[in-house]
Formats: C-alpha cells, sequence, structure tokens
C-alpha cells in the first residue's frame, strides 16, 4: 500500500469504530434538536441552513480527496492527531448540548424569533453570542483531524464549516436585533461572537 493510500484508507482499528461511535453520538445530539420549531415564532431563516448544510458537505467531500492528493501534508506523529482529534469532537459535541440546555426551547436549526423571547445570557452565552457555532467548528476541525490526520483535510472541513456558520451568523444576528432590539445590542457589546476576547 502506498503512503497516499494509507492515509486515504484511515481511521482502522479501534480508532475507527471510536470515531464511528462518537459520530454517532454527535448525530444523535443534533437530531434530537433539528426537528423542533417554535409555533408562535417567525422563521426568518434566509435560506442559512440550506448554506450552512452545503458549506458542510463540500468541506467534508474535499477532505478524503485532499488528504489523498497531498499526502506530505499529514500530521505527524498521527497517533497524537487521532486523539486531539476526539478531544476536540468531544468538546464540540459536549458544547452543543449545553447550548441546547441553556436555550431550550428558543434554540431551532431554522432562525425563528419572536420579539418576547428573552436574550439568554447564561451558561456557555456568558462566554460568546455563538457557543453552538464554536461547538460544529471543534466537531469538524477534530473529526478531520481524527479521520484523516491531514493539515489539508482539516482546513477543508475547518474553513467549509466556518464559511457556513459566517453566513448564519450574519443572519441570525441581523434578525435577532431587528426582534429584540436594545437588549440584543446591549449584550452583543459585551460578548464577542466566536472567539472570547478576539472575534
Amino acid at each position: 500500500m502506498s503512503r497516499a493510500d494509507a492515509i486515504f484508507a484511515r481511521p482502522h482499528g479501534l480508532t475507527a469504530v471510536a470515531l464511528v461511535i462518537t459520530g454517532g453520538v454527535w448525530l444523535l445530539v443534533d437530531l434530537t434538536r433539528s426537528f423542533h420549531r417554535r409555533s408562535d415564532a417567525a422563521t426568518v431563516d434566509r435560506g442559512s441552513r440550506l448554506f450552512l448544510s452545503a458549506s458542510y458537505f463540500v468541506g467534508v467531500l474535499l477532505a478524503p480527496v485532499l488528504a489523498r492528493s497531498v499526502p506530505g501534508a499529514v500530521i505527524r506523529p498521527d497517533g497524537l492527531a487521532s486523539w486531539l482529534g476526539f478531544v476536540f469532537i468531544w468538546a464540540g459535541i459536549l458544547l452543543r448540548a449545553w447550548s441546547f440546555r441553556t436555550l431550550g426551547t428558543y434554540f431551532t436549526f431554522r432562525v425563528q424569533t419572536s420579539a418576547d423571547q428573552p436574550v439568554i445570557s447564561a451558561g456557555p452565552y456568558r462566554f460568546v453570542r455563538h457557543p453552538s457555532y464554536v461547538g460544529i467548528l471543534l466537531a469538524f476541525i477534530g473529526f478531520a483531524l481524527a479521520a484523516f490526520g491531514n493539515w489539508m483535510s482539516v482546513a477543508s472541513m475547518g474553513v467549509g464549516a466556518l464559511i457556513g456558520v459566517l453566513y448564519r451568523i450574519r443572519v441570525e444576528e441581523r434578525e435577532l436585533l431587528l426582534a429584540l432590539g436594545d437588549p440584543y445590542r446591549d449584550y452583543a457589546a459585551t460578548h464577542k461572537r466566536l472567539i472570547p476576547m478576539v472575534w
């Protein structure tokens, strides 16, 4: 087996089993919330859910192609890359679940707003405005590390997720400002979007 084929064939053995189980947990956590709708709220998604899904898909689709095409970008030691990947994935899953729990009924996969909804600043929302998207980015980067161990694959999945997230944030924040006004504006003024004290 060539070096490129070996990279493309990752992961294997216990790592592969752990990755399948971890991916299943991630899918289950998201599925528990994906069908939730707020009947009392306006849907103002502006195609952001579809765009988000498409950006994920492109990043994931390119990841194995890049791992095979650019074997020189393999991460060494690859064992460290795999374990670091699992740390990132689980951090992302737990952060997503914490965000779901904190927002409760106000967390929906489509952008929905109503004038009577409160500005939530508890839980992970004490630190950033969009912790669930931080969770997504961590999970995608972690998956690329664990599955491919290649910097180009990490870039593909990370950038793919980031492009979708940035558009989604733009749509979401515009609608929250329109619906909630000054309370959300005040919250946004004191909390960064994704990275505390940075952005």
